[in-house]
């Protein structure tokens, strides 16, 4: 059974309350980035670590102590959240230092597919800012009902 461990943003899941359904349930389905584990042989999911926010102007240099949190236990690949993928200006930072401090670990870049990349990266853009309707959480993007402010939308 091959261990892993899940990278997130801690910004969508503070900030957006995102709850990893997307992540979660591709894990359990076998489906996404975790589509390759064989039914015979799942992965154990040991433990999900969060970056630590933006904006940070250390969050590259502390991340490989989060890591490090789960190479205790003996994780053999780590799986960064489709939201970091697609959304965090700091990942390539990020995947530098884990990829220095730990060679030999495997990293997997997303946990889930996105059916419109654009889409959810202007619903983030609108869970940052609100401005349509107040509050929207990561919910209402995953049930593809969250408003999105537009500028010709003002009067």
């Amino acid at each position: 059974m091959p261990k892993i461990g899940i990278l997130g943003c801690d910004s969508t899941t503070r900030e957006m309350n995102c709850v990893m359904i997307g992540c979660l349930g591709n894990l359990r389905g076998r489906q996404g980035s975790f589509a390759p584990y064989a039914q015979e042989d799942p992965p154990e999911l040991v433990g999900i670590i969060h970056c630590g926010g933006c904006p940070t102007a250390v969050g590259s240099d502390r991340i490989w102590q989060k890591v490090q949190a789960l190479m205790d236990y003996g994780i053999e690949a780590l799986h960064l959240t489709s939201c970091l993928v697609e959304i965090c200006p700091f990942k390539k930072e990020f995947l530098q230092t884990i990829q220095k401090e730990y060679p030999d670990l495997k990293i997997v870049e997303g946990t889930h597919p996105f059916h419109d990349v654009r889409a959810f990266k202007s619903g983030i853009q609108e869970l940052t800012s609100q401005r349509a309707v107040t509050p929207q959480k990561m919910n209402d993007l995953v049930f593809k009902r969250i408003k999105i402010h537009r500028p010709d939308d003002e009067e």
